[in-house]
């Protein structure tokens, strides 16, 4: 992707990573909670395919959009982003942050203690 995206665009990806492909039309009826006009909803759709977040196909007389952004790779690219510029890519320090201000519930605890033991495990072979 070419560019990094807004809150708004991401919700558009949203959509699209759920279903697709769609026409603006039907994506401004999944965002109908927004209340955005279809113009609105049509210059996110323009913006995203300019920084190749989105393909699009002519349908008639609509255009019919797909993502080409992955939805894991968007949010490893993003995660690695706020590592880096919040935590300085102290990952510690991120989980610290997270468990000391009791950001975490006991099942989101226990699930973490279940991926650190099964990456130390894959470390061990």
């Amino acid at each position: 992707m070419s560019s990094r995206m807004s809150e708004s665009e991401y919700l558009v990806m949203e959509v699209l990573w759920n279903e697709s492909p769609l026409s603006s039309t039907q994506v401004c009826e999944r965002l109908s909670e927004t209340a955005w006009n279809e113009k609105t909803v049509k210059t996110f759709l323009a913006r995203l395919v300019k920084k190749e977040a989105l393909s699009y196909t002519k349908d008639g007389r609509r255009y019919l959009y797909s993502p080409l952004l992955q939805r894991d790779t968007f949010v490893k690219e993003e995660s690695h982003g706020f590592l880096r510029k919040v935590f300085k890519g102290n990952v510690r320090e991120l989980l610290a942050t997270f468990v000391q201000n009791e950001e975490l519930s006991v099942s989101e605890l226990e699930y973490l203690k279940k991926l650190v033991k099964e990456k130390g495990e894959g470390h061990q072979r």
